[in-house]
């Protein structure tokens, strides 16, 4: 979620002032009260300091029942305070940036202790390298080694459970050589994505993206807040394995709309008003044990 996504991304047909974070806050809001998820990695999240020179963001008021883990990075992580209390958590560098992709990557983590149960869980959030060019898929690749060894270093033999979140920039369905490297490695560590697992797809919109980009092409042209569903699932809930997953889902939020096209044929819209991100959130109910 950055705070002014430039008109130059995406379709010109989109209005200007969505694009700007004051427009999209209030949506974005109402899509986290919707979700009212246990457990939220953020990618680009707004890191900022308050009045006072401490560390905030602008999404804690929105959830003023979370706490958080490394709040005043852009890849911060919220958790239900009623459920867990924070242990300990962190950020390490994964990449450093290069001229073939100049911005750092990182991996925050946290160790959280399960309120009901006492229970230890490991939660990591990252987000890498964007571009479908092969030298970024190669350091992507390179990412993700430097990913699962921070991962075992934070807990070795991964002994407490585990979840991994992130918008990866990569597709779930990939299958060329070095651009597969995150799927391939990963389920190589023991991981295993929810979307493959789980018992029940709760997506109100069947095969909804979660690279929504704002809007889809149908009937000959790009249309704002119609809900894209050619398969760019490109952020993740990764479990260990032996979790269960009973249902996930890719949340298009409340009051999808189905509208009917030149072409003839009914499609999923988002509700009215700014659509809050270009991605949707994926979210997964995990059994542990």
């Amino acid at each position: 979620m950055t705070q002014g996504l430039g008109p130059d991304w995406y379709d010109p047909s989109m209005p200007a002032q969505d694009h700007l974070w004051a427009t999209r806050a209030p949506r974005v809001r109402e899509w986290l009260q919707y979700a009212d998820a246990d457990v939220i990695g953020f990618q680009e999240a707004l890191g900022v300091l308050d009045a006072a020179g401490r560390p905030s963001n602008l999404l804690a008021a929105m959830l003023p029942d979370r706490s958080w883990a490394n709040i005043d990075h852009f890849l911060p992580i919220a958790f239900r305070t009623s459920l867990f209390d924070l242990d300990d958590s962190g950020v390490v560098e994964v990449f450093e940036g290069n001229d073939t992709s100049p911005w750092q990557r990182y991996c925050t983590w946290a160790r959280l202790i399960h309120r009901p149960t006492g229970t230890r869980l490991l939660v990591y959030n990252t987000h890498l390298q964007p571009f479908q060019t092969l030298p970024v898929a190669r350091l992507r690749s390179a990412t993700v080694d430097r990913l699962i060894d921070t991962m075992h270093g934070l807990n070795p033999k991964y002994r407490l459970p585990a979840v991994l979140t992130g918008d990866f920039n990569a597709r779930s369905d990939e299958t060329r050589a070095v651009f597969v490297d995150h799927l391939r490695k990963l389920k190589a560590d023991g991981w295993r994505s929810s979307a493959d697992i789980a018992a029940k797809d709760t997506s109100e919109v069947p095969g909804a993206s979660t690279h929504n980009a704002f809007g889809a092409r149908a009937a000959g042209s790009w249309h704002y807040r119609m809900i894209s569903t050619v398969g760019k699932n490109i952020d993740y809930v990764w479990v260990r394995r032996g979790t269960t997953v009973p249902e996930r889902q890719t949340v298009t939020g409340p009051g999808v709309r189905r509208l009917q096209l030149a072409d003839g044929k009914r499609y999923a819209f988002f509700a009215d008003g700014p659509v809050p991100s270009d991605h949707c959130p994926v979210m997964a109910r995990v059994r542990i044990g």
